[in-house]
């Protein structure tokens, strides 16, 4: 529910990462016409998806001219990311209000009309610690005498629920009535509706009494008239003093006028004891409705108090923790996790564990539960369904850790179940393809999900976005780079209709490692950014090292060392948390790049060697290149050898173009053993057979090489043509390290090359530089906000800055400075 943000504006997304990107876009929007001001009171009261939302808004607010100010209780402890936010001094601005001071009594009682001596201030300010409204009610609610009154002691109130109470007291039964049923009904509400409750036959006369105290607020120019607290505090109060009798008959009151799931939310209050009719129609709209998995978490866990008997109350308990895992609650499920382990053993409690164990990273625990379920079931149709998550939950376990003949088997067999559990089918497709892929190459896995998806990816289903995120990784390893790119813009347009943030992350990284490895590294290092951001934004804490690892890489190959030593330490600190072999892999490849780029052969090797022991099929052929060829350069040539041949026998099994590669590879070889011919002939066919797939730094170490060679034999144009081609490619993306040994050749050559593709300068912030690089690509502000998951005019803002430090005035002029 988003009782809080839907009140900000008109939101209709049910998740709080969609709802906050809404809320950018209202807020952004508002921005026309001036700066905005958001207040939001009390965070502690509010709706946990509304808080998620709402710190959503806040992480993306840079630039906007939007003031949000938030409070909350300091003793309340209000998780979701709000305290690591609250921390953050570039992000957030944290002011402690404590009580007034002494002085600040008098001043108050004098801005009231109300002046005191100082001891009468002095004993006020005692009696209330200083709290602001404590304070204001006793003074609108004593008489001077009173107030100074040394002999008699101030009115013992000694809370302000207890100052609201004493002023309610003296106004008619109809108007205590009438604001204890707005208690009940805590919200907004037409008076009407209220006066029902109430069973108060003139709401508005009644109304009338209550609004002099201040209490509460009344719109009465909306067509309902609604009325609402102008405080929480004094719904609080109100509330906190009805007796159980009185409380428990108003919300039988409110559940008789109300519908809805309102209706039963009161119905649940109203309840005293077990209900087993309540627990089994709380149960049947969450089955009826599908609707917002937090809500039926919340329907489910009511359930479970409200029934007698144990096995119904743990079966709803479980239900409620598989509803919260679902929707990306893992802390709140972690918080349930000792009612959990103390459910009765069974399929079900086994299930939750592992996959609450498996969204902690913690994957031998989470395989010991998940293999636990198959034990358990007997085979009726809820324990098939079980059966199925689970196993489809282990077949993606086994692919994190490159087990593909394990990870098919458990996904076969989870297809073969025809449970009615959708998402377990699509977990269970995505295992499969992976668990093929792994075992047989990419190829082989994309036709497994051939069988599955359609060819469009416009066609696609929006709840299908794990499977398309799934089969434009594979494209990639497939060497299938424009299908993949295809699949992968494809996710993050329709991924917006559920906002999945972690098949956004894994798709905006996949396509960053794409676009990398095209030439398109402006672009690549955006979405390197803007997984970067949603990791630590969302806590996907798993995929931290992967997300450092590819910045590092990238920042490497530009020569910016600082930078990726700090995402290279960043991914190694992921991996002591949570040690996925994807992270594993990823981080050893980075710190290759990095040696590579640094034109050290040891360090490539010393970085590599440990992956040929992992057995990964996959990704091996986005590294084993680059392995080789530093075998060579280190002269350990009968290894090199050794690993060309398992290369090319690889690719040929498992359906894999690498000749180009390969044939440089095999040049290069020969060169080192002084086969010249042969030597010769490979470079041709290498050139001959390279393509936009092959990766742009192996595309252009083959041209390099390639002159290299020839200027060393004499042919000095046709050196020279290569080595351009070389640095034609290199220059354009700002690859400075390779560029700089490239020129080097080329003035061995008598050729000097000093035009350069101009590049951002250093002084632009991480964000300037994501905004300048997809505005040279023709992006509006809108699209670029939409990219990045900012509001437009925090990207005015960085473009501003941007013109500032480059001294241009319009997008033409950036675009001839900093071409695309």
């Amino acid at each position: 529910m988003l009782s809080l943000v839907s009140q900000l504006g008109p939101i209709t997304s049910r998740d709080g990462f969609a709802a906050g990107v809404e809320l950018l876009g209202i807020l952004n929007e508002c921005q026309r016409d001036g700066p905005v001001s958001v207040v939001v009171e009390d965070l502690h009261w509010a709706d946990v998806t509304s808080r998620r939302a709402l710190l959503t808004t806040a992480r993306r607010l840079r630039g906007d001219r939007v003031l949000l100010i938030v409070t909350t209780r300091p003793e309340t402890s209000v998780t979701d990311g709000w305290e690591r936010y609250r921390l953050d001094p570039e992000r957030c601005q944290c002011v402690s209000l404590g009580g007034l001071t002494t002085a600040d009594v008098g001043e108050l009682a004098r801005q009231v009309g109300m002046p005191m001596a100082q001891r009468d201030v002095d004993r006020l300010h005692r009696h209330t610690n200083g709290h602001p409204l404590h304070v204001r009610t006793l003074l609108s609610e004593l008489t001077p005498e009173q107030l100074a009154a040394a002999d008699v002691g101030l009115p013992a109130p000694r809370s302000l629920a207890s100052a609201t109470i004493a002023r309610l007291a003296d106004l008619s039964p109809e108007a205590r009535a009438l604001v204890s049923a707005m208690a009940v009904v805590n919200g907004r509400a037409p008076l009407r509706t209220v006066g029902h409750v109430a069973a108060v036959s003139e709401p508005t006369r009644a109304l009338g009494e209550l609004l002099p105290t201040g209490f509460v607020t009344w719109r009465s120019n909306d067509v309902e008239t609604p009325i609402e607290f102008s405080h929480p505090l004094y719904r609080a109060a109100v509330y906190d003093d009805l007796s159980p009798t009185r409380r428990q008959a108003l919300h039988r009151a409110a559940a008789g006028v109300l519908d809805g799931t309102a209706a039963l939310e009161h119905r649940v209050a109203s309840t005293d004891g077990v209900d087993d009719q309540l627990s089994q129609e709380l149960v049947d709209v969450v089955e009826r409705e599908r609707g917002s998995r937090s809500l039926a978490a919340k329907f489910l866990l009511w359930a479970s108090s409200l029934s007698s008997a144990r096995p119904r109350q743990e079966h709803h308990l479980l239900g409620a923790a598989r509803f919260l895992l679902a929707d990306g609650q893992t802390t709140r499920a972690a918080e349930l996790r000792p009612r959990l382990e103390a459910c009765e053993d069974g399929p079900l409690r086994s299930l939750v564990l592992g996959v609450l164990a498996y969204n902690q990273s913690d994957f031998l625990t989470a395989e010991r539960w998940l293999l636990r379920v198959a034990s358990q079931v007997r085979g009726d149709s809820t324990d098939k369904d079980l059966l199925a998550a689970a196993l489809a939950r282990l077949s993606t376990l086994y692919c994190t850790h490159s087990r593909g003949v394990e990870a098919q088997a458990c996904a076969t067999q989870a297809l073969s179940l025809g449970a009615s559990d959708r998402h377990a089918e699509r977990v269970a497709w995505v295992g499969l393809g992976f668990g093929e892929a792994i075992s047989n190459g990419a190829a082989a896995g994309l036709a497994r999900l051939a069988e599955r998806l359609p060819q469009d990816p416009d066609d696609v289903e929006p709840e299908d976005v794990d499977l398309l995120v799934t089969r434009g990784a594979l494209r990639a390893f497939a060497g299938r780079t424009e299908p993949a790119i295809a699949d992968l813009r494809a996710v993050l347009r329709r991924a917006r209709d559920g906002w999945r943030v972690a098949q956004l992350t894994r798709a905006h990284l996949h396509l960053s490692q794409l676009l990398f490895s095209r030439g398109e590294w402006d672009e690549a290092l955006v979405h390197a950014h803007v997984s970067l951001s949603l990791v630590a934004d969302e806590g996907l804490l798993s995929m931290r090292a992967q997300v450092h690892a590819v910045l590092a890489a990238q920042n490497g190959a530009r020569g910016e060392w600082k930078t990726a030593q700090e995402h290279t330490e960043s991914a190694r600190s992921a991996l002591s948390d949570y040690r996925v072999l994807g992270g594993v892999i990823m981080t050893q490849v980075a710190a290759a790049t990095i040696a590579w780029a640094r034109g050290d052969p040891d360090g490539v090797i010393a970085a590599l060697s440990p992956l040929t022991a992992t057995g990964d099929v996959l990704a091996s052929f986005g590294w084993w290149p680059m392995f080789i060829a530093a075998l060579v350069e280190h002269g350990d040539l009968d290894a090199a050898e050794l690993r060309i041949s398992e290369l090319a026998a690889m690719a040929e099994k498992l359906k894999r173009d690498l000749q180009a590669r390969i044939d440089g590879l095999r040049a290069r070889l020969a060169l080192a053993r002084g086969e010249l011919d042969a030597a010769l002939s490979y470079f041709e066919r290498g050139i001959g057979l390279v393509g936009p797939d092959d990766p742009l730094l192996e595309r252009a170490a083959l041209h390099h090489e390639f002159g290299r060679f020839l200027h060393a034999r004499g042919r000095r144009r046709g050196a020279v043509d290569q080595l351009r081609d070389a640095h034609d490619l290199l220059a354009r993306v700002g690859a400075e390290p390779f560029l700089r040994r490239v020129e080097e050749d080329l003035l061995a050559c008598g050729i000097r090359s000093d035009a350069r593709a101009k590049r951002s300068p250093l002084d632009l912030t991480d964000r300037e530089q994501d905004v300048v690089a997809l505005v040279c690509k023709g992006m509006t502000n809108r699209e670029v906000a939409a990219q990045l998951y900012i509001s437009a005019k925090a990207v005015e803002y960085h473009l501003r800055n941007v013109y500032g430090k480059l001294g241009v005035r319009s997008r033409r002029e950036l675009r001839l400075q900093l071409p695309s």
